[in-house]
């Protein structure tokens, strides 16, 4: 719970936090989960459009190759730290 000394903008949230703890818990949780998925998905989708629409040299394109295997090992981070669903 956050303090009240003045930050009364956000009261709300701390009533809630406060007779709610496990669902805002769950909140927070679930939303870092969402927030991960949609990141991955747009960087994955950003570099696979990125490669396609381009004529690449051969290092770009090795350049690429790598950068699409990140990818799958952020993924992978991901999923293991957050639960998101890749």
């Amino acid at each position: 719970m956050r303090s009240l000394s003045g930050d009364f903008k956000n009261w709300w949230y701390d009533v809630a936090d406060f007779f709610f703890p496990k669902a805002m818990d769950t909140a927070y949780d679930q939303g870092i989960r969402v927030g991960a998925e949609y990141a991955a998905r747009m960087i994955s989708m950003e570099i696979t459009q990125a490669g396609e629409k381009a004529d690449l040299t051969k290092t770009q394109a090795i350049g690429y190759e790598l950068a699409k295997d990140a990818v799958v090992i952020a993924k992978r981070k991901i999923t293991a730290k957050t639960g998101a669903m890749l």
